[in-house]
Formats: structure tokens, C-alpha cells, sequence
């Protein structure tokens, strides 16, 4: 049996609607925000695959909560990809150092109630259907995660070489990131995904930030096989994962929407030839979005 989660109102957000998930029984709720615009780390390059779409300003974003403790939620990450956000890919050969991990939680309960709604993430080398190869390459223990955009740090960093597809030695390398819900309350973090429903509905532009075109509906015209983000069930007994359909879709396909990407976004140090361009590069643009 599943926790029933209550999210509290924030002035700060816009609280749309709720609604039941096709795949399992969550609570969904919309919100608006803006992105974290100038208060970034130094990075040398960066990976995210969630759209910002601004309306004006702001973008939509869906909040899901309701987990039961021991439930795994991830997304995997293949280095080269092209990224949405305004960001270049990263150089596959030469950036293969993780700094940090950024996250999204509309809830923000963990530093409130420490130890209820605590979870872990972890770190896997992954096949190309985002399930985990081997063992964890890194384990952060418990965390608690607050409102908003959270920073996950590696001191110094975590080397991703190893895991690199070896039919495919040019590849960058491709990994998967987890959160495990290890609070016994479970519910919480509202885990923030990308809303694309909404937006459209009260009739925001379809385009992603910075005039990069939107691979959508996702995975029907997208440049990947797949999605990223899914739900893996307890124990990886869902593997490859359960995709999040958009919660205004109405199908049983996903063909009105599509489905969505957890908003994480992995910060990236590169070595060799191509250090120098993208080191400050990224910086460089947010000072004028």
C-alpha cells in the first residue's frame, strides 16, 4: 500500500492540478518556476535532457510524489549526446569526470523531517536500455534533499572512463544515475520532471530554451531509441525501467505527449584538446539568457 503525500503550497509556485499515474500510483501535481539563471557552479561541461520551455519566462515542470520506501527512480546519461538546455555536447573522448549532480524537488521535507523521507543515490555503468552494469561506482549514503534545485557533489570528482560501451571505444562513456527512497515514510522528494502538456495547453510555444528544436513527443521523434528517466521498481525489477508519461496524456501509448525526463543535470570536467573551449563557454551564456 502506497503513502498518501500532501505537498504544501509555496507562493512561489503555481499549483495546477493532481492526478493518478498510468504506470503507478503517485501523486502528480503541476508547478511553475524558473530555472537557477547565474547562481550555476564552474563547469566545463554539462548533460541534461529535460526541456525547459519558457512561457514567458517561467516553465512548466510536473512534481511527482508518493513512493514507497525502497522504490529506485533514475536516468541514464551517454556523454556526446546532445543536450537540451542551450549546452554543446560533450566531448566523448575527453570528458569523463563527474563533478556534480543537480536535482529538482518541489517538496523539500528531507532537512525538515530528517530521516522520514531520505533517500540515496548512486552512481552505474549502463547498456544502451539504461540498466545497471556491475556494481555502483559511487554511493552518496543518505541525503535529504531541500527545495528546489539541490547540488550533489564529488570531491573531487568520479571518473566515468571505465564505462565506456567496448563495442564502441570512440563512445563517450554512458552511465546511470539512481535515487533509492530509503525514509520509512517514503512520499517524499516531489521529484520535479518536465511538463510539456501544460504548456502547450494554455499556449506556450513547443521549442526548447535557447531555439534548439524539442525532440517530441518523446521517444517517437527524438534522437534517442529511448527515454532516459524511468521507474525501476524495487531492486531493479524493472529493468529496462518504467517510462513517466506525461500526466496531461490522455493515450495509452503516449502519443499525445509523450513522456517525460527527470530534471538532472550532470556537471562535467573534460581533459586534453578540448578543455579550453567549453571550460567557461557555458558560464559565459547564462550571464546573457
Amino acid at each position: 500500500m502506497r503513502f498518501s503525500c500532501t505537498v504544501v503550497l509555496m507562493t512561489w509556485l503555481l499549483l495546477l492540478s493532481a492526478a493518478s499515474s498510468p504506470a503507478i500510483a503517485l501523486e502528480t501535481r503541476a508547478y511553475q518556476m524558473n530555472e537557477d539563471f547565474g547562481s550555476e557552479p564552474i563547469y566545463d561541461s554539462a548533460l541534461q535532457y529535460y526541456y525547459y520551455i519558457p512561457c514567458p519566462t517561467y516553465s512548466w515542470f510536473w512534481g511527482f510524489s508518493g513512493w514507497v520506501p525502497g522504490d529506485i527512480i533514475g536516468e541514464w546519461f551517454q556523454l556526446g549526446e546532445i543536450s537540451t538546455g542551450d549546452y554543446g555536447p560533450a566531448d566523448p573522448l575527453n570528458c569523463q569526470k563527474l563533478d556534480q549532480l543537480r536535482i529538482l524537488d518541489f517538496a523539500g521535507y528531507g532537512p525538515m523531517r530528517p530521516g522520514q523521507f531520505t533517500v540515496e543515490f548512486g552512481i552505474y555503468c549502463s547498456d544502451e536500455y539504461g540498466c545497471p552494469v556491475g556494481p555502483s561506482l559511487w554511493n552518496s549514503g543518505p541525503e535529504e534533499t531541500g527545495l528546489g534545485w539541490n547540488y550533489i557533489h564529488f570531491d573531487p570528482f568520479l571518473d566515468i572512463s571505465s564505462c565506456k560501451p567496448s563495442p564502441e571505444p570512440e563512445s563517450g562513456s554512458r552511465i546511470l544515475v539512481t535515487a533509492t527512497h530509503i525514509g520509512p515514510k517514503g512520499c517524499y522528494p516531489a521529484w520535479g520532471m518536465d511538463n510539456i502538456s501544460t504548456a502547450i495547453q494554455i499556449g506556450c510555444a513547443m521549442h526548447d530554451f535557447g531555439g534548439l528544436p524539442a525532440w517530441y513527443l518523446r521517444p517517437y521523434s527524438i534522437h534517442n531509441a529511448s527515454i532516459h528517466s524511468g521507474f525501476y521498481g524495487q531492486g531493479f525489477q524493472y529493468c529496462p525501467p518504467r517510462w513517466f508519461k506525461d500526466r496531461g496524456d490522455t493515450t495509452t501509448d503516449g502519443t499525445q505527449y509523450g513522456f517525460m525526463e527527470l530534471c538532472w543535470r550532470l556537471y562535467i570536467t573534460c581533459a586534453g584538446p578540448s578543455e579550453s573551449q567549453p571550460a567557461t563557454w557555458g558560464n559565459i551564456k547564462s550571464m546573457y539568457r
